[in-house]
């Protein structure tokens, strides 16, 4: 995955580049990026902010960046003038470094380009951009991730054996209660508060919400099912309405989205570099 902007970029490797006029007299384009030119001096400025030695490892970076950023230009993503600024700040003081006039000279000091150096922060904002909009939405956008799991409409009536007319309760609920009155009766019955005020409305439940007691011989009943299940401190009278199929969320984990957004993001990648048209002046960097 991109490596997050804000990581500190460790300033800085000793790389030759002569003085500041031998730069400008010695940088060349070296190949061009569906149109975009690419100087000697920002492969080997990816080179040091890839942390790649290989001048060809670190050209094949680059290019990426440049065919990502120019997608999400494409796809109608922006960075601000004004934001690149923000973050060169957020560099420089990650090198305790106060402020990015510091920054700037200390860049110069070691013959790097200050404007390629923000023209490379604005990309991999861009890339960053790209993947937590546009990648996001093709795989998120409009689409709920989710399975499809059964869930069973139920309603109880819980009868405590500490009420003083226990007994005469349930043996009236034994043998009147049916699928028609259950409701009524749960209201005038309960002793749960909470499921008595809704007729004894569990609500929508999957497999597992409950406890072990209920749960397992509420799947184990077929639809329509009124049954007792006896319980330390009273018994349930147990009521399965209705069953249905319905997609839920998951909840997805940190790593996995971040697993998915990497493998789409690799997907789009690839289609990228198919569809690009890329031009080595220097045969070296191939």
């Amino acid at each position: 995955m991109i490596k997050r902007l804000l990581i500190v970029f460790l300033l800085f490797t000793a790389v030759s580049y002569g003085k500041e006029g031998d730069l400008k007299l010695f940088d060349k384009i070296v190949l061009v990026v569906n149109g975009h030119p690419v100087l000697k001096s920002e492969v080997e400025l990816a080179m040091q902010w890839f942390g790649i030695k290989d001048k060809k490892e670190a050209a094949k970076k680059l290019i990426d960046q440049i065919l990502v950023a120019q997608a999400a230009e494409k796809a109608g993503i922006r960075v601000s003038p004004s934001e690149v600024e923000e973050a060169v700040l957020r560099i420089a003081k990650a090198n305790r470094l106060n402020s990015v006039e510091q920054f700037k000279k200390k860049l110069e000091e070691q013959n790097i380009s200050f404007t390629e150096f923000k023209d490379l922060i604005k990309r991999e904002l861009l890339v960053q951009r790209y993947i937590q909009i546009h990648i996001r939405r093709v795989l998120f956008g409009g689409i709920k991730e989710g399975k499809e799991v059964k869930l069973r409409t139920v309603r109880i009536i819980f009868l405590s054996t500490k009420d003083k007319d226990f007994k005469s309760k349930y043996q009236f609920l034994k043998e009147n209660l049916n699928a028609k009155n259950f409701t009524e009766l749960a209201k005038k019955y309960s002793d749960d508060p909470i499921t008595s005020e809704k007729g004894g409305l569990l609500g929508e439940i999957k497999k597992g919400d409950l406890i072990k007691k209920l749960d397992v011989p509420i799947w184990e009943r077929k639809v329509g099912d009124i049954f007792e299940v006896p319980v330390k401190n009273g018994v349930y009278f147990v009521y399965i309405v209705s069953e249905k199929k319905k997609v839920v969320n998951q909840k997805l984990t940190g790593k996995e989205i971040s697993e998915k957004l990497k493998k789409e993001y690799e997907i789009q990648l690839n289609k990228l570099r198919e569809k690009a048209v890329i031009d080595y002046l220097d045969k070296s960097y191939m």
